[in-house]
């Protein structure tokens, strides 16, 4: 069972004896915490049973700081209710003597402190529930790319259709960030927190590096310069050096080779590539870089591929190159465009 699953049936007294979730109570550490940050985030109505078993928890080391130990404690009160509850050989209640009065004074005195250590307990519990640092997420539709920085001065071009989550501020052992889509990262080098990327069942760790990353059907990793290492949900590892190219394909085939760097990186620089791409590639590349719709009727042969290079040019100039090649007619209006034999 995923590890996640399993807890969403958890009660109170499953929390308090999983060594997981204590581990993260009583010492949380960058694993433990995004782990139930993230699990708290999906399952929200659990909200209430995790935070009751995280109070107790966070009780327990009261019996460290105070003199009386739970067993004096519990006969303490024991002896009081039970001789509360005596009578004495003629019928007549109990009459309190000064030990009992001054055992239940002590009691009430311990329970006292308890109870507002308690409190004080659940406050900072609170406070520190309350201190989660936010995640921040830019999602880029089709047609748009985007520059910017991340808290670490980390630089980021996102490609079109792509998502990317991180953290306000890097507060831990790792910088710890989240992408689906393409990205290329020029990360600031820090050799006491590895810079993280998650990626479905992939983990990419880095210190200080330069690299592209694909990951749509297929995961693609270019590395320009530093080291990269790339951990599987097995505990493999790929460890890349400069201009290799780590390709791992939906079918679980994986390999890794050289690569031209032009064709790969050359979208953050608005050079739009094509090398010997089928008819259907040549669409979904056009729709993804422009943010437009296609909708073609035009009958290709079934060898039928292109290549072409372009820099910074319109929707209409492309068109324009790939028909004089492939002989077709084409009408663009607005984000719609069709496509058609002469």
């Amino acid at each position: 069972m995923d590890q996640k699953n399993k807890y969403i049936e958890f009660e109170i007294e499953d929390f308090l004896n999983d060594e997981f979730f204590i581990q993260w109570v009583k010492n949380p550490g960058e694993e433990t915490n995004h782990f139930w940050l993230k699990w708290i985030e999906n399952n929200p109505d659990r909200m209430s049973i995790l935070q009751k078993s995280r109070e107790i928890i966070t009780m327990v080391d009261y019996k460290d700081r105070y003199v009386l130990s739970d067993q004096v404690y519990m006969d303490l009160y024991e002896s009081i209710v039970e001789k509360s509850h005596q009578k004495r050989a003629n019928g007549k209640h109990f009459q309190w003597s000064g030990w009992h009065k001054a055992a239940a004074i002590l009691f009430l005195v311990f329970s006292t402190v308890y109870g507002i250590d308690v409190l004080n307990k659940k406050k900072q519990t609170d406070s520190e529930m309350n201190q989660v640092i936010p995640w921040l997420t830019i999602d880029n539709p089709v047609g748009q790319k985007y520059k910017f920085q991340l808290p670490d001065g980390t630089r980021v071009h996102l490609n079109a259709a792509s998502k990317i989550e991180y953290p306000q501020t890097f507060d831990g052992q790792n910088r710890t960030v989240r992408m689906t889509g393409e990205a290329y990262f020029d990360v600031t080098a820090d050799s006491d927190r590895p810079f993280v990327i998650e990626i479905d069942n992939s983990q990419v760790k880095v210190l200080g590096t330069s690299f592209n990353l694909k990951n749509g059907e297929d995961f693609e990793l270019a590395l320009v310069e530093g080291k990269v290492e790339v951990a599987d949900s097995t505990g493999g590892v790929i460890t890349l050096l400069p201009n290799e190219m780590l390709i791992k394909r939906k079918n679980g085939k994986v390999s890794k080779t050289g690569f031209d760097p032009e064709e790969v990186l050359g979208w953050k620089d608005q050079l739009l590539i094509f090398k010997d791409n089928t008819y259907p590639e040549v669409i979904e590349k056009l729709e993804t870089w422009f943010g437009v719709r296609i909708t073609s009727t035009l009958t290709v042969d079934k060898g039928w591929s292109y290549s072409g290079r372009y820099h910074n040019k319109s929707l209409n100039h492309v068109l324009e190159g790939i028909s004089i090649s492939s002989e077709f007619n084409y009408k663009i209006e607005n984000k719609s465009v069709t496509i058609s034999n002469p």
